[in-house]
């Protein structure tokens, strides 16, 4: 639990540390992509801008408030999706969790240090560490069902040309190998 001050403190803090952030974010999309993204957050125009900023607010009040590990896994849950979708290598991905922490050190972190000392900014930072750790198993485990797609992809596109060429028989269809053995198994005619 947070103490009356150190609450108040965070809270007075927040809304510009969302926005710092949020804007590092989109432009490490580039110029172009960061005005698309920026231009409208309406769920159903820009569903991708709509979702990260709202993930984005949820992860911020679970750091700056009490933690909720329900809250916080549904956010990350919800963010994760979309970076393991965008990026294939997790430090890129989850880089986002790193420019947090330097804008909390920017921002107001020798502030924060001289106010609540060096034990509260540990636990701060923390939680970020936290986050970041649990956002690395959702990354992992999306990316591992990302190929798992692919593949059953590849063997069913794989088996429709078998199909096609005759070399299978299908149980769906029922329909018999129109080439002859012999033929497939290297015999001669």
């Amino acid at each position: 639990m947070l103490s009356g001050e150190l609450r108040e403190y965070l809270e007075s803090k927040k809304s510009g540390i969302y926005k710092e952030w949020l804007e590092r974010f989109w432009r490490s999309f580039g110029k172009e992509s960061e005005k698309f993204f920026k231009r409208e957050v309406d769920r159903f125009q820009n569903p991708f801008g709509y979702r990260v900023e709202e993930t984005f607010q949820g992860l911020i009040d679970v750091i700056f408030g009490d933690f909720d590990w329900e809250k916080a896994n549904y956010f990350l849950d919800r963010l994760v999706q979309l970076r393991a979708i965008q990026e294939t290598e997790p430090s890129k991905a989850l880089h986002l969790f790193f420019l947090l922490k330097e804008i909390i050190r920017e921002d107001f972190g020798e502030d924060f240090i001289e106010k609540f000392g060096i034990f509260e900014y540990l636990r701060l930072e923390d939680k970020i560490d936290i986050l970041l750790l649990k956002a690395m198993d959702y990354f992992l485990s999306y990316r591992e069902r990302l190929y798992q797609i692919r593949y059953d992809e590849w063997k069913r596109n794989r088996f429709l040309l078998l199909k096609k060429a005759g070399i299978i028989y299908d149980p769906v269809e029922g329909s018999p190998i129109p080439v002859e053995r012999e033929k497939i198994a290297g015999g001669k005619n």
